[in-house]
């Protein structure tokens, strides 16, 4: 794990922790549907900041991405498209405050 605090919490809960978070800082978000007829390996939550759209996959602190989620965020990073791997509320809120100083 390269940064953050990491519980034993199960990846719905970490979500309805990102969600609350996101909520309290008033960062545009919104869910990418995922099931029958959608592409593969879709991450879990855009978010908007700064003009930019991130995609966040949240996975638990042993949770790792699928062989159709990899294949999704090579092909962001690809791209120039930000894509992180969250695993609790606490790495999110880094992760945002050094981006916020990078642009």
């Amino acid at each position: 794990m390269d940064g953050g605090v990491v519980t034993d919490y199960t990846e719905t809960h970490i979500k309805k922790q990102i969600i609350a978070y996101l909520k309290i800082r008033h960062i545009f978000n919104y869910h990418l549907r995922q099931g029958l007829g959608y592409y593969p390996g879709l991450p879990d939550r855009v978010l908007h900041v700064l003009g930019r759209a991130i995609y966040i996959e949240v996975k638990t602190a042993k949770g790792k991405l699928s062989e159709n989620q990899k294949k999704f965020r090579d092909q962001c990073l690809a791209d120039g498209i930000d894509y992180w791997i969250i695993r609790s509320v606490e790495e999110l809120d880094v992760k945002l405050s050094e981006f916020k100083c990078e642009k």
